[in-house]
């Protein structure tokens, strides 16, 4: 086995094998690390290839010499002295005793040959949610080499840990890919699109612009759906292959294995896994020009430990990207609700002899009920109660519109029942499909006290009579729906209210309020709660609320809720 052996008094007892390529430099993740300034981070590779080992000078600042001569790349002999900066080391081709291979503290992955032209597998293994798993070294090698991948990993995680802007942080894995890989070329990041696609999000080249990377159709199957890491190159270039009978090859992709070795590559993915499943890939791919494979197993082994941070980093983005969308939506929703609220009465119009009670409760923070009180001239007021199909901020905006359609109408048409045929007429000529509108519009005489009323398909209006104690419903004005017929008509009725009589308008949500077995409230309770006691509107409205909280106890409300009591005295 070809050795890296320390050639000065102070290094004479370091050595370094050479049976993978190994990087040389001040950097924390090289092989062999050199702690003086005037070593750059990554100074130099020294690789194996068909015919022997090379030594590239990976653009170091002081250069790299082989017998004290620089060089940028060089095949060496044996006893060649290598020096960067000050540090001189000895390259020995000397047959050391044979082992059994041990296994690095990071567990091998899956290596595949072969990406962008036909390609062969070197070596597979799963993947978990964690990148790959480390094992406890058994020797001095493996320990050494273990500290230089923590410190590999430590680093990266500091990057990436220190931002949740998901374009950011990409752009920080990449960056850090190439730091980690002196000799890729480019680095990429693929993720899951909302179609469940892998797509590329980020690209970077380490010269020139942004490469168009993709990832290879024949590794789709092996990355994203198997979730394994590969290593790949162009057939001919990593190891002789043979035949692996424990892996199952992909679909497109030739099931040539090659000793785990000798495996060696120009292009490594890996997956990023996420609850257990595939989110998104790491792409590594090298530069070099000349058909050499500067990557190796080690290589692989790291970049799936870096996939595992990447993705815990990304999930955090995520999580944070959700955050903020949760945060603008309850900011909506409260802005909406306030203007929800602007359009209920401020204030209802203050009449001796006259009493108004009102209550509203949206299911959410806004909600399709509505109710409206105004006046329409000196001697007469409008009252409107409305419930549109559905909850929620489209229901309320419909609302709105059409409390709004109906004040227009109500200038127009005096009469109750025509208004609400104008305004069907207008929801109608907007087209909008699977929209209609229930509701109740009445006007009242203030002389007379005397309400001319039409309902639109809404739920019965109530009476309590203060002479008798009885209580009637109001059924004989009632028409569709607003928005369902183009010639519909809706009659209007006359009632007299007499002194301390109460008129009552609830929307369905107060018949609908379950309790915690699924019981509604229903018309029965309506009308007992209703018929009893007082029939003033100040004593009304209250009763009905405590037998409705009574009856729905700690259920949760699912159903806008609104009720409008006029009363007289």
């Amino acid at each position: 086995m070809p050795w890296l052996v320390g050639a000065d008094p102070d290094t004479a007892d370091q050595r370094y094998p050479l049976d993978a390529p190994c990087l040389v430099g001040r950097g924390p993740y090289n092989h062999v690390v050199l702690d003086d300034t005037r070593i750059s981070r990554q100074h130099a590779k020294i690789s194996p290839e068909a015919g022997g080992h090379v030594v590239q000078d990976l653009n170091s600042a002081n250069g790299t010499f082989v017998n004290d001569v620089q060089v940028k790349r060089q095949r060496l002999q044996a006893n060649d002295i290598l020096r960067f900066g000050p540090f001189r080391f000895r390259f020995e081709t000397e047959t050391q005793p044979a082992t059994d291979k041990k296994r690095s503290r990071f567990v091998e992955v899956l290596t595949s040959v072969g990406a962008e032209v036909p390609a062969s597998i070197v070596d597979s293994l799963p993947v978990g949610d964690s990148g790959s798993f480390p094992i406890v070294p058994e020797n001095l090698g493996q320990l050494e080499d273990s500290d230089r991948k923590l410190k590999v990993l430590y680093t990266f995680l500091q990057s990436i840990s220190t931002t949740l802007d998901l374009g950011e942080l990409l752009g920080r894995i990449t960056d850090h890919l190439l730091d980690v890989f002196p000799l890729a070329d480019a680095a990429a990041v693929y993720l899951r699109d909302a179609t469940g696609g892998v797509r590329t999000r980020e690209v970077k080249r380490r010269r020139g612009s942004s490469p168009s990377l993709h990832l290879p159709a024949q590794f789709r199957e092996e990355v994203v759906q198997r979730a394994r890491a590969v290593l790949s190159a162009p057939i001919g270039a990593g190891a002789s292959p043979v035949m692996n009978p424990n892996t199952t090859p992909a679909r497109g992709v030739r099931a040539l294995m090659g000793k785990r070795a000798g495996a060696s590559g120009n292009s490594m993915h890996a997956p990023i896994m996420i609850a257990g499943k595939v989110e998104g890939v790491l792409h590594v791919r090298g530069g070099n020009s000349d058909g050499s494979t500067p990557f190796a197993q080690a290589d692989l082994d790291l970049l799936t430990g870096l996939s595992g941070l990447a993705a815990l980093s990304l999930q955090n983005a995520r999580f944070h990207q959700e955050t903020l969308r949760q945060q603008r939506l309850q900011q909506d929703l409260r802005l909406a609700e306030e203007i929800q609220k602007s359009f209920l009465p401020r204030a209802l119009p203050s009449v001796e002899g006259i009493e108004f009670v009102t209550e509203y409760r949206p299911a959410f923070s806004v909600g399709g009920d509505f109710y409206d009180v105004f006046w329409l001239n000196y001697d007469r007021i409008g009252v409107f109660i409305g419930d549109v199909a559905g909850k929620g901020v489209s229901a309320a905006l419909l609302m709105a519109r059409i409390a709004s359609d109906l004040r227009l109408a109500a200038t127009v048409e005096p009469d109750p029942g025509r208004a609400l045929e104008h305004v069907n007429r207008i929801v109608l000529d907007r087209r909008q499909h699977e929209v209609f509108v229930t509701g109740v519009y009445f006007t009242l005489d203030i002389a007379t006290r005397e309400i001319t009323i039409a309902n639109a398909g809404h739920l019965p209006p109530f009476v309590r009579r203060a002479a008798t104690g009885d209580l009637r419903r109001i059924e004989a004005a009632t028409g569709t729906a607003v928005g369902i017929f183009d010639e519909a008509e809706y009659p209007s009725e006359r009632i007299a209210l007499e002194p301390g009589d109460t008129l009552v308008l609830v929307t369905d949500g107060v018949l609908e309020a379950v309790n915690a077995s699924g019981e509604q409230f229903g018309f029965d309770r309506l009308e007992a709660s209703l018929a009893q006691g007082s029939s003033t509107a100040r004593e009304l409205g209250p009763r009905l609320f405590r037998d409705l909280r009574a009856h729905v106890g700690e259920a949760a409300q699912s159903d806008d809720i609104t009720v409008v009591l006029v009363g007289v005295s």
